[in-house]
């Protein structure tokens, strides 16, 4: 009898261990979705005419931009500079997702879009500049923007595994506003 108990457990525990996760992801949103909170030290103004010059630094890159706003549009070039580990200890960009989100006065994200997408397992070291150069609509109430990304290197090697045994090791890296306002 005790054995057909155990049996049962196992499936219920992995259910409610996946069930958790699908909550616990639910809350946090994803990246992209309005209604996220920006940090002020990741929020750039909007000021009028321009071009305006900045970087943006974090662990993983630099973003060098430059905007110029004439509402109701915003025009944003730059070039993405990676962090030194990751040419220094991988082989292959196998992509790098670079968004924009528009925030109202309170940073809250009014909406999200792609600027543009790098990699598609290249070379790190036949990678030249990581340009970009878009245009986009700005939803009413914008007064600052911000930048978000995520992306993955690797060593190169067979595709599917993070263990060393199969010649292989990735590392995603990412920031993006998923925080809640402070209350």
């Amino acid at each position: 009898m005790r054995s057909k108990n155990k049996i049962f457990i196992a499936p219920r525990l992995l259910a409610l261990f996946l069930l958790i996760n699908l909550c616990i992801a639910c809350a946090w949103g994803t990246s992209l979705s309005p209604g996220a909170w920006v940090a002020e030290e990741d929020r750039i103004s909007i000021m009028d005419g321009g071009p305006h010059k900045g970087s943006w630094k974090t662990r993983d890159l630099t973003i060098h931009y430059e905007y110029q706003g004439a509402a109701p549009n915003l025009q944003v070039t730059g070039v993405v500079e990676l962090a030194n580990y990751i040419p220094m200890g991988f082989s292959v960009l196998e992509h790098l997702h670079l968004n924009i989100h528009f925030l109202e006065a309170s940073g809250i994200v009014l909406e999200a879009k792609r600027i543009r997408s790098f990699g598609s397992r290249l070379s790190i070291s036949m990678l030249r500049d990581l340009n970009f150069n878009s245009r986009f609509d700005l939803p009413q109430d914008t007064v600052a923007f911000a930048f978000s990304y995520s992306g993955k290197a690797s060593t190169g090697g067979v595709p599917g595994g993070a263990s060393s045994s199969r010649g292989r090791t990735d590392w995603d890296f990412w920031k993006v506003p998923r925080r809640s306002p402070p209350k």
